[in-house]
């Protein structure tokens, strides 16, 4: 080969190893930017992943709305009307003491006051040791209002129901929540209150209704619940279960309004 034949062939080879690096460069160029374009799409990707999937321990209902207004500011002045209890209520109250007009009832009324109170008792501590003594002494008996008037000598044709009621308990010593209830606002008339009573209908266990009776008493204008009946019933259920100083006061001195819930009337009695 000659000279000029040998320098043709050398320039010819590295025009075409010139072409070659620069396409493979392009093509290195090219790889990178899809490269790195598909590593921004994955990364993007990942992303929005990531920002969509709920995390494991997150909550399956959307968080309430919160309000748009903000909220009312408390009340800075004290409340008007301040709690009265029981003690304040029944020492304070004006008493104008009554009797039902029937001789066998009122005597066995003023017997009873004359034997649980004491002279050195404000008229709290007396109406409290009086209800303590339905709670502690009177047995009950349900359905003794079928036999009303068996325990007394009045005229049951004559006799207000109520009266035989209050009779039958305190000769005899026991009742249903008719005589308990009846008993006591004969009691609570003598020392004075102005006590009336009420029956009507209350939840029984097991769900429903069941008939019943309580009183209430007038105190400083407001209506207030007495009854010994349903105090005495939840507090032997608690000393059977084993409750240590059960409650003997649950319905005892609280405003009517209060167990609206509970008690539903159905008859005002006028006796």
């Amino acid at each position: 080969m000659t000279t000029i034949k040998k320098i043709q062939v050398a320039v010819l080879a590295a025009v075409l190893v010139g072409s070659m690096l620069v396409g493979c460069a392009g093509k290195r160029t090219d790889n990178s930017r899809a490269t790195t374009a598909g590593n921004t799409a994955g990364d993007i990707t990942v992303s929005r992943d990531t920002e969509t999937e709920a995390p494991t321990n997150a909550p399956t209902e959307a968080p309430t709305q919160a309000p748009t207004e903000p909220p009312t500011e408390a009340p800075t002045e004290a409340p008007t009307q301040e709690y009265i209890g029981a003690w304040t209520l029944l020492s304070e109250e004006p008493l104008n003491p009554t009797q039902s007009g029937y001789p066998e009832l009122d005597s066995l009324v003023n017997d009873l006051i004359a034997r649980i109170t004491t002279s050195d008792m404000n008229n709290y501590q007396k109406v409290w040791a009086l209800y303590e003594y339905f709670i502690d002494n009177i047995t009950y008996s349900r359905g003794m209002d079928a036999h009303t008037g068996e325990y007394s000598s009045s005229d049951k044709a004559t006799t207000p129901k109520e009266v035989l009621w209050a009779t039958d308990l305190l000769n005899s010593g026991q009742g249903c929540c008719y005589n308990y209830s009846s008993a006591f606002m004969y009691i609570m008339r003598a020392l004075g209150y102005d006590a009336h009573l009420v029956s009507g209908n209350v939840p029984k266990y097991g769900g429903g209704v069941t008939p019943h009776c309580w009183l209430y008493v007038n105190l400083r204008g407001e209506k207030y619940t007495f009854d010994p009946d349903l105090d005495m019933n939840f507090y032997t259920r608690d000393l059977r279960n084993g409750v240590e100083n059960p409650a003997r006061d649950r319905y005892f001195c609280v405003p009517i309004d209060n167990l609206s819930y509970f008690y539903v009337a159905e008859t005002y009695h006028t006796n």
